[in-house]
């Protein structure tokens, strides 16, 4: 009975050798094969292999795309704060630009009429009341500005008059403020007249011209100057041009309207006439 054990068992090894032997040849013969054991488990576990590779891939790609959207914010802060500079430049390049303007002119000015001491002051504020037309500026008493002082721009041109004086500031009313009065004259034809504020005309930006001769003919387009009568406004000072003429018989209630040459909305900086030589 053992010897028949035994003989089993050693055909049964030998069957199991036989086979691996098999096993072992036909794995050696096909090398580049895979074997039965590996595809199955490759079955097996393919769809978790695709799984985790689609996930992986997925995290790769957040991960990039976070990395891209952090360089982006960072390159578009970069950019908005280069734009702020280049603005800014720009905004200083045109002060100074707009400065050297003002600087050429009055150059001219202060030339062509030396009878003027000018006193150049900054406008700092402006009145929001519907009832005047006036601005305050940055010099005062200290900088010698009295009261009814004439105040011009770069250009020559009538702004107004100083109408209240503090020690380093002062307000100026503009010559299209109700309280304007002054002698005026028509630069073509010599006519004498008045100019004067309007508060109808002070919401159109414009100022009355009135009280000159029967006989004067006036037309749109006539440069109006101020007379120098009086004493308080120096003579040749351009005011305005003439946009209207309301005429009626003997010129009896006759007037023009007259535009301001000044810019009195976009006054930055104005010259307070402090002293002047009066012409006989």
């Amino acid at each position: 009975m053992k010897r028949f054990l035994r003989s089993k068992t050693v055909i049964a090894c030998a069957a199991v050798l036989a086979v691996i032997l098999v096993m072992a040849i036909i794995s050696f013969a096909v090398q580049g094969a895979s074997s039965p054991v590996s595809n199955f488990f490759g079955i097996v576990t393919k769809p978790f292999r695709a799984a985790a590779s689609s996930i992986s891939g997925a995290i790769g790609r957040f991960y990039s795309r976070m990395y891209e959207y952090d360089e982006l914010v960072e390159e578009n802060e970069r950019l908005k704060k280069t734009i702020a500079d280049m603005e800014e430049d720009i905004r200083i390049g045109e002060q100074l630009i707009a400065e050297n303007e003002r600087l050429r002119e009055l150059s001219g000015l202060t030339e062509s009429r030396r009878d003027l001491t000018l006193c150049m002051a900054n406008v700092v504020s402006r009145s929001s009341s519907n009832w005047e037309s006036a601005f305050t500026i940055s010099k005062g008493r200290s900088g010698g500005i009295e009261k009814f002082d004439c105040v011009i721009n770069e250009e020559g041109f009538l702004v107004g008059q100083v109408s209240e004086v503090g020690e380093n500031w002062a307000v100026v009313s503009t010559l299209i403020d109700t309280t304007t009065e002054l002698g005026a004259v028509i630069q073509r034809t010599g006519d004498t007249a008045a100019a004067e504020g309007d508060f109808e005309l002070m919401r159109e930006g414009l100022l009355r011209l009135a009280y000159f001769p029967e006989d004067a003919v006036l037309l749109n387009g006539d440069t109006v100057l101020t007379s120098g009568v009086g004493g308080v406004y120096p003579s040749g000072i351009v005011i305005g041009k003439i946009v209207d003429v309301y005429a009626s018989e003997g010129n009896v209630g006759s007037y023009a309207s007259v535009e301001p040459s000044a810019e009195l909305d976009d006054l930055v900086q104005v010259f307070v006439v402090t002293d002047f030589d009066i012409s006989e």
